[in-house]
């Protein structure tokens, strides 16, 4: 795998269905600033709501990103054993009153998506001969997360060190990314130069995450990429990244013997970031995005 990006089509969800989700996507930013703040994902501590144009996280060195966001999680409830021990990213989403039938339709989607992911990761194993359920066995309580995203036309005096989403690396196991005609998505390529990924009717642009390259070491790739709305006018994604359970160990289970591929049963990583899934992206979110937690962050 030399590039960690991959379109694909033909995968069952409904063309209807995904567009259906861009209007929703479209509806829910047109609706006044104030209302939208009413759900502001730093009115939480699980990184759920609404996310204004440029927000700065907890990191000085982060200019803000050209885009508004809304967030949804795997929705828990408040009796769900995980939450009652406030457990980090266990939490209920926070949704606009003023669309009563987003709730409903936007977890559909997600519980499409998912489906649809888990049979990818079935593929992934069977394709560098692991059983079925390699990857499977952690995704029995995912902490997967879905992202409406606007992008507005970025004037050429907004471009200095400012992106739509700054170059970065994704740190799940894959994200499947829903994209309107506008485009926008840049990949950042073996050669150092950044190539356009131009949008496809009806596909997922697909691109591996940090977790996937170390559960595979590093056969497969986390590559860089950003987002550049450079088209004169709106962009809309939406993006499902799957993340596994929050306990889930991220550490390679394949070796590599000159061509030769083996499972790894029992390994260890030394690593200064946390090895278990939860607390790597709970770092990861507190320094780029708001929440009632902001203060305690060291």
């Amino acid at each position: 795998m030399r590039v960690g990006f991959f379109y694909i089509v033909n995968h069952g969800i409904s063309e209807q269905r995904m567009n259906r989700m861009f209007a929703l996507s479209e509806e829910f930013f047109s609706l006044p600033f104030e209302d939208k703040m009413l759900i502001a994902m730093a009115k939480t501590r699980n990184y759920r709501g609404y996310l204004p144009m440029k927000t700065l996280g907890n990191d000085p060195e982060f200019k803000g990103n050209v885009h508004e966001s809304f967030h949804v999680w795997q929705e828990h409830e408040p009796d769900d054993p995980d939450v009652l021990a406030g457990k980090p990213l266990h939490d209920r989403n926070q949704w606009p009153s003023q669309m009563p039938e987003l709730r409903q339709e936007v977890l559909t989607y997600v519980g499409e998506v998912t489906e649809l992911a888990r049979n990818m990761l079935k593929v992934v194993a069977l394709g560098i001969d692991l059983p079925e359920d390699t990857f499977l066995k952690f995704f029995d309580t995912p902490i997967s997360l879905l992202r409406f995203i606007h992008y507005p036309p970025q004037d050429a005096s907004d471009m200095d060190g400012r992106y739509g989403v700054r170059p970065h690396t994704d740190n799940g196991v894959f994200t499947l990314l829903a994209q309107d005609d506008t485009g926008g998505l840049e990949i950042l390529g073996a050669d150092g130069a950044w190539m356009s990924a131009p949008p496809v009717r009806n596909s997922y642009v697909v691109n591996l995450g940090e977790m996937m390259k170390v559960w595979t070491n590093g056969l497969f790739l986390a590559t860089p990429h950003r987002v550049i709305n450079r088209y004169g006018k709106e962009r809309y994604s939406i993006p499902f990244f799957l993340n596994p359970r929050y306990d889930a160990l991220i550490e390679p289970i394949l070796i590599h013997k000159g061509d030769k591929i083996e499972p790894v049963f029992h390994t260890t990583v030394s690593r200064e970031e946390p090895s278990i899934c939860g607390d790597i992206l709970t770092r990861l979110y507190r320094r780029i995005w708001p929440s009632l937690d902001a203060l305690q962050v060291k």
